[in-house]
């Protein structure tokens, strides 16, 4: 895809698309200082500049740091309204989906006391770091990504006199990584975003709950990465029979093998030879192979039952080792095209990660609370979602919606004619360079 190149017409004309996208998202909110400061806010993020916290956001809109800060750190309007209101009014645009991307990011924090810091991976230097960890959810239509929750993962090492002190509620406690993306999922869903495979990395596929949620909580389909040694099953079902409250397989029966191991009995005819253009141009082989499994990692509780599913392997004709093993639940059988497909859509989450990263702030939040993290969180999502609308609606054959049959807002109306007033003379000189790529 071509990047949007912003000049003043264009931005002239996105302001005023931006009171349209706003007043549904904001209308939640409460009374009219906080849909100003909320519009005032994605405002800031969306103007050009070099660091997108408060202080500089505040002067460079020409408002009162204070405010703005009280609006994002301390004022008690619910981030989980305008998550919902993203779901219901925004990414209906973008159906029909082919995927959701469960991950998480990760924010580089010096210090010990925002919120959820701790030494540990993160994603953004590839190696662990005292940093903050986001778990996150995004669809996708094959082509964009657009987050459509997030929640920061607090480590176990948070006790809770750390925890009450950055403002955390009393019912939050610890949760697993893929225990926060299924809390997304379950929401998500609960507010009618349309159901698409569950794609992620292996701390969600070697995940046996969550697998088990997504699919028979949430009648959804999944293709999770998963570690070739960290499961154990067979190729074929076996019999098993009642030993205290384990189950153990039938004497005569052979024992578990790890997918690794399954994976090397494939015979040669079963692999699928596939090849795809890369976004460089470069054209990229490998080879495809799936069989039914079945898991024994369920058996260990009572009444646990093997859980059926397809491992799907990806190896390179020529390697030593496959490049990815994945768990797959499909509610019609594999192919080869749909499995090259799914194992190739998890980038898009990164796409959504470097715009808002590089952009618009999604990093540079420098409050240490609960509610002002999440708070920014949700409100990065807003500013992004614009930009994906505005390049959405310069493609041909598309129209978005969002905003234009809700009542109108005057209190929105005005911020929005201020700040064209403000910004008329900087459109001509300097201007934001948001852009969406493949």
């Amino acid at each position: 895809m071509k990047p949007i190149r912003w000049n003043a017409r264009l931005w002239k004309e996105s302001v005023e698309q931006l009171h349209d996208y706003l007043r549904p998202l904001v209308a939640g909110l409460g009374r009219s200082e906080r849909r100003v400061a909320a519009a005032r806010y994605v405002e800031g993020l969306l103007m050009p500049g070099h660091r997108k916290s408060i202080g500089p956001i505040a002067e460079r809109l020409g408002v009162d740091s204070q405010s703005l800060q009280q609006f994002v750190t301390d004022s008690p309007w619910s981030e989980a309204a305008l998550w919902q209101a993203i779901r219901e009014e925004v990414i209906p645009s973008l159906e029909p989906l082919e995927a959701w991307v469960v991950d998480e990011t990760g924010w580089v924090k010096q210090g010990s006391h925002s919120v959820g810091v701790s030494h540990q991976y993160c994603g953004a230097v590839g190696k662990k770091a005292n940093c903050q960890v986001s778990v996150e959810v995004v669809v996708s239509d094959g082509w964009i990504a657009a987050p459509v929750g997030g929640r920061l993962y607090l480590p176990e090492s948070w006790t809770r006199e750390r925890c009450a002190a950055a403002g955390v509620p009393k019912e939050v406690g610890f949760a697993t990584k893929p225990e926060l993306a299924l809390e997304i999922l379950r929401q998500a869903r609960q507010d009618g975003v349309a159901p698409a495979p569950v794609l992620g990395d292996s701390a969600y596929g070697n995940h046996g709950e969550f697998r088990a949620a997504v699919r028979d909580e949430l009648g959804m389909e999944f293709f999770l990465q998963v570690d070739g040694s960290a499961l154990k099953g067979w190729d074929h079902e076996v019999r098993t029979r009642v030993k205290r409250v384990r189950r153990s397989v039938c004497e005569g029966e052979p024992g578990a093998e790890t997918l690794a191991e399954l994976t090397r009995r494939i015979p040669e005819g079963e692999w699928k030879k596939c090849s795809w253009v890369a976004a460089g141009g470069q054209t990229r082989r490998t080879r495809l192979a799936w069989r039914e499994v079945f898991l024994q990692h369920d058996l260990r509780h009572a009444g646990g039952e093997l859980e059926k599913v397809w491992l799907v392997v990806d190896w390179p004709a020529g390697d030593p080792e496959p490049y990815h093993y994945y768990l797959a639940h499909l509610h019609r059988p594999p192919t080869r095209a749909r499995c090259l497909k799914l194992s190739r859509s998890r980038w898009q989450v990164e796409q959504y990660y470097q715009r808002s990263k590089d952009d618009l702030g999604l990093d540079q939040f420098e409050g240490r609370s609960w509610r002002g993290f999440h708070h920014h969180l949700v409100l990065s999502a807003v500013a992004y979602l614009f930009i994906l609308i505005v390049y959405l609606r310069r493609k041909k054959n598309f129209w978005c919606d969002v905003g234009t049959d809700s009542s109108p807002d005057p209190a929105l109306a005005g911020e929005i004619d201020r700040m064209l007033l403000r910004v008329r003379n900087q459109v001509q000189t300097r201007l934001p360079r948001h852009y969406i790529t493949s």
